[in-house]
């Protein structure tokens, strides 16, 4: 690898002012996330109308499981190449980054091949309005179609984080954004496609951005190469890709499923309390980008030093993140505390609502106290390979919600226990992780790590 301006080289240096940096495009990429989410609804709605608004919406399950899973599997990805990276060794580096490119097209056959068996009966299973079930089927065919551009981007945004380039997927993420909306106005004002030209849109958006992505990892100094010719599959590196991504996939999409049966509880509650948790969820996820971020570089930054086995610099870079994002947090509980009543102002006027959200900002506030510690030790542990008992603990947490919504909120007849609900279950998660960690599970990852790679040790 020989191009280093555009890499942060997490295995040497100032630990803290390079996961600084490593974390700031992870920032603004978030934002931007938010931003191209928000523009994309209000196209839709204010250009089409609401009845193609109501059918994008419907979609959204069964499009955020793709992209959940996406995501979790490029996180294997990234663990893998960004420890390859460290370790220096860069034939073990191509054929992971081969074996990744091959998953990539692979995987991406099989989520096509299955959407499109399933996605109609996934909307009929979800209740989907007869009235939109056509277009709302048609906006996922197309989608699914599209499914190895969003992949390609997913996977070789994970690559090039292991390399320690972080700013070419923030560049990637912002032309996929910007090209997404041109070509939505296009398709629905210029062409009249509606729907399906939205549909398009995204798909097509997705693949410039993929495309884009292999030009990077071919051209930008990384000392690899991409391509048809290349894709090779190394079983120990596919293993090593799927062990860690597939929990964080199944993770990232536990989540969602127990978020959709929490709902149940809130929705008993009635509209206006509906709307209210919704802000209450809008505003948590807005406040804690700055802590994903963080934690998100800190998943790298373990992969490439465990590729040395720099225990002591690990060691560091998870206090320093911890003890950051823990200050941080007490900064967040305060501004929630403080703006609980008008920071649900940005999205409503009604009293009834604006009175439910305070008080439920003022419970979850509590949350920002230990929520930096959960992130970070999950990304660490992550990072180091182990993947599995971060998604145990953070199933945990999330099934909890389930019992402990309905029983603090539903048997009690009090909407205050949904908001308890939630704070507790975050706790027993972060509890869960944190007893692990401490009690001598960072140990048996690192003991797990040596085994495989006893080169490392003869080494030192």
């Amino acid at each position: 690898m020989t191009e280093k301006s555009n890499r942060i080289d997490l295995v040497e240096g100032p630990i803290f002012s390079n996961l600084l940096r490593f974390a700031i495009p992870i920032l603004f990429g978030s934002i931007v996330t938010q931003f191209y989410n928000v523009a994309d609804s209000m196209i839709v709605g204010r250009f089409i109308n609401s009845e193609a608004l109501a059918a994008v919406s419907a979609s959204t399950p069964v499009v955020s499981i793709i992209n959940l899973f996406s995501i979790g599997l490029s996180s294997g990805s990234n663990v893998v190449i960004s420890q390859r990276v460290g370790s220096r060794d860069h034939e073990a580096l191509q054929r992971a980054v081969s074996t990744v490119s091959f998953l990539t097209l692979f995987g991406s056959m099989l989520i096509t091949l299955v959407g499109l068996i399933v996605s109609r009966p996934l909307l009929i299973s979800l209740k989907t309005p007869d009235e939109i079930l056509n277009s709302a089927s048609l906006y996922l065919i197309i989608v699914f179609l599209g499914t190895t551009g969003n992949l390609i981007y997913q996977m070789g945004n994970g690559a090039l984080r292991g390399m320690g380039d972080v700013n070419w997927p923030l560049i990637f993420l912002i032309i996929c954004s910007g090209l997404n909306i041109v070509f939505d106005l296009i398709a629905v004002l210029v062409l009249g496609w509606g729907v399906p030209g939205v549909a398009a849109a995204t798909a097509i958006s997705q693949l410039i951005s993929g495309i884009g992505i292999i030009y990077r990892l071919n051209n930008g100094g990384y000392g690899i190469s991409v391509g048809i010719k290349y894709l090779t599959v190394d079983r120990y590196e596919l293993g090593e890709v799927v062990r860690i991504g597939l929990p964080a996939a199944i993770q990232n999409i536990g989540n969602m499923l127990a978020s959709m049966f929490v709902q149940a509880s809130v929705n008993t509650f009635g509209a206006t309390f509906i709307a209210a948790n919704s802000i209450v969820t809008k505003v948590d996820m807005l406040l804690y980008i700055p802590v994903d971020a963080l934690s998100t570089a800190l998943c790298t930054f373990v992969g490439q030093n465990m590729g040395r086995l720099q225990l002591d610099r690990i060691r560091k870079g998870i206090n320093y993140s911890i003890l950051t994002l823990t200050v941080m947090g007490v900064g967040l509980c305060s501004v929630q505390i403080l703006l609980r009543h008008s920071l649900p102002r940005i999205f409503t006027t009604d009293s009834a609502v604006l009175d439910i959200a305070a008080d439920g900002l003022l419970i979850m506030s509590f949350q920002c106290l230990f929520y930096g510690i959960d992130r970070c030790l999950v990304n660490a542990m992550r990072g180091a390979g182990k993947s599995v008992v971060p998604m145990i603990t953070a199933q945990f947490g999330a099934f909890s919600r389930i019992p402990l919504s309905y029983y603090l909120g539903v048997k009690t007849g009090d909407w205050h226990g949904i908001f308890w609900a939630m704070l507790i279950a975050a706790f027993l998660r972060n509890t869960a992780i944190a007893a692990y960690y401490f009690c001598g599970g960072w140990k048996r990852v690192v003991r797990s790590y040596e085994e495989k790679h006893p080169e490392l040790l003869l080494g030192k």
